[in-house]
């Protein structure tokens, strides 16, 4: 069978997040829902971010630093109609 396109694609660019990006993204919310997407953009982070977002979120994709960077690389992979940048 074919996956649904989510409607919403929530982008999180991120950099040295590691102590709150696994309580963020464990919310049910986020994760639980078909009609959601949750697509982390690490920005070179050094403690660990990019693995522990790899965990709990849908996609986690590298990019130079730099929050427009990021969110324009997030919006690149996106499948949703709507996009939430957070």
């Amino acid at each position: 069978g074919s996956v649904a396109r989510p409607w919403l694609t929530v982008i999180v660019p991120t950099l040295n997040e590691a102590p709150g990006i696994s309580a963020f993204l464990r919310q049910p919310a986020l994760l639980e829902s078909d009609s959601i997407e949750v697509i982390v953009v690490d920005g070179e982070s050094s403690d660990g971010t990019e693995y522990l977002a790899s965990v709990h979120a849908h996609r986690v994709v590298s990019a130079s630093r730099g929050r427009a960077r990021q969110m324009n690389t997030g919006a690149s992979f996106a499948r949703g109609s709507w996009l939430l940048f957070l």
